[in-house]
């Protein structure tokens, strides 16, 4: 209901036809420039804190390129952490190379569960690290081949953005 009545609040404005979602308002104030990342930024931080995983992917990645604020690493992952818990498999491969210095354990365990969401990068990062022996996993060519074919397939049958 706050959504729609947001987007009767905007009227005729280019943001009324994003649809009445504020994650998608906040995408297209995103997407404007710079002058309107301020405002996408506290959109996707409303939408967050209510409990949306692609404004927490979004929140994130503002977070971490300093778009619409200063940037915050800290708070980056946060954020991408929090997507990544709530199922937004692009959020699950970006935590997993934030983490794959410092934290080779959960940028597996990450790099995993994007895997199992058929994320195509994930599964091509995960036929790489099998084939050289690398974040942990045991050099495996087999599986590493399997991998890649997983990645190809996964890569005709993307889904959409968050």
């Amino acid at each position: 209901m706050k959504a729609l009545l947001f987007a009767i609040a905007l009227g005729a404005s280019p943001l009324a036809s994003a649809g009445s979602d504020v994650t998608s308002q906040a995408k297209v104030l995103m997407r404007a420039g710079t002058a309107s990342q301020p405002q996408a930024r506290a959109l996707f931080e409303q939408a967050a804190g209510q409990g949306s995983g692609p404004a927490a992917y979004y929140l994130g990645l503002m977070l971490k390129n300093g778009m619409g604020g200063p940037q915050d690493s800290a708070a980056a992952l946060r954020q991408l952490e929090l997507a990544a818990r709530r199922g937004v498999a692009p959020a699950m491969f970006i935590v997993a190379n934030l983490l794959v210095d410092t934290d080779e354990a959960r940028a597996r365990f990450w790099l995993d569960a994007a895997c199992d969401a058929d994320y195509p990068e994930a599964l091509l990062q995960k036929s790489v690290a099998l084939s050289e022996g690398r974040m942990g996993y045991a050099h495996h060519e087999a599986q590493a081949a399997l991998f890649l074919k997983m990645a190809e397939h996964a890569m005709g049958h993307r889904q959409p953005e968050p």
